[in-house]
């Protein structure tokens, strides 16, 4: 984002804090949480893999949701190094400390914090991660700034984020949501936020760079999506969890959405092998240090 409109950027945060911080959004997450974090392993492990973790490290997990990748940085780093791991509201975040709890995890802490103004010190951190976040910062290049600010020199940031739209992820569901809507929708606003904005080849690793960091990598990769309930939920999933998508299901009467469904999930059969849906995600992984 360049120079944006302040005005405009605010409309940008209200909007994200309603759609991710509502309590129809935290249920939704709450209630899907283990199928989700399976289907997304591939995206964590490639996280996971580019963050060069090690015991005794202090990370910093951004935009953490329901604990996932905060929970397994936790374990990587055992026993002596430390996870925060932020997200916007506590409603997700309940369910990542009661998995925490659950799995005996006690080197992890849970803050609320906005990636615009992280209420750290500088150079507190040696890593900091965020998986399918950084598409949702209202004012990218203030985010990232505050990200380098946080890091210590030579710590490393690492963010995953969506690739192109043209793919199975996005193809399957809201691009066939988008064909039946009423009214064709307004194009995204350029300087926001949007769910696929890193699938343009080098717009990664330019905010990187335009942020002020150093050693800036960004790389495409393909990960498989594994899904082993049934296709019918799978659709009932995206429904619930895709907060910037329910306002477009909304518009669509009890016919179009059936019509909707029916055509989802006939082109998703054509990743499920019997067993499970299979299918290959396309992710942008953008990894950098602090000079």
């Amino acid at each position: 984002m360049s120079a944006a409109d302040p005005a405009k950027i605010q409309v940008f945060r209200e909007r994200l804090h309603q759609e991710w911080t509502g309590d129809r959004t935290v249920a939704a997450w709450r209630k899907w949480h283990a199928q989700i974090a399976a289907f997304t392993r591939g995206a964590t492990e490639a996280l996971l893999e580019a963050a060069q973790l090690h015991p005794g490290q202090r990370v910093l997990e951004l935009a953490c949701g329901v604990g996932d990748p905060a929970l397994s940085i936790a374990e990587e780093i055992a026993p002596s190094g430390r996870v925060t791991a932020t997200d916007l509201g506590p409603g997700m975040m309940s369910l990542a400390e009661e998995l925490a709890h659950k799995k005996g995890l006690t080197n992890i802490e849970f803050r609320e914090a906005n990636a615009e103004s992280l209420p750290f010190p500088d150079a507190s951190y040696d890593r900091l991660t965020c998986r399918f976040g950084i598409m949702f910062f209202p004012d990218l290049p203030r985010a990232l700034r505050e990200c380098l600010r946080v890091l210590k020199p030579g710590g490393r940031a690492v963010f995953v984020a969506w690739g192109k739209k043209e793919q199975p992820f996005a193809t399957t569901t809201a691009g066939i949501i988008l064909k039946h809507l009423p009214v064709p929708p307004p194009p995204p606003d350029p300087d926001g936020p949007s769910l696929f904005m890193f699938g343009e080849r080098g717009r990664l690793r330019r905010a990187l760079e335009g942020a002020g960091f150093a050693s800036v990598h960004e790389e495409d990769r393909i990960v498989a999506g594994r899904w082993q309930l049934s296709l019918e939920e799978y659709w009932e999933q995206f429904t619930e969890v895709a907060a910037p998508f329910r306002p477009l299901l909304d518009q669509l009467t009890p016919g179009k959405l059936a019509e909707a469904k029916a055509e989802s999930l006939a082109t998703l059969k054509k990743f499920w092998n019997g067993k499970e849906l299979n299918m290959p995600l396309e992710i942008v992984i953008g990894s950098a240090t602090r000079p």
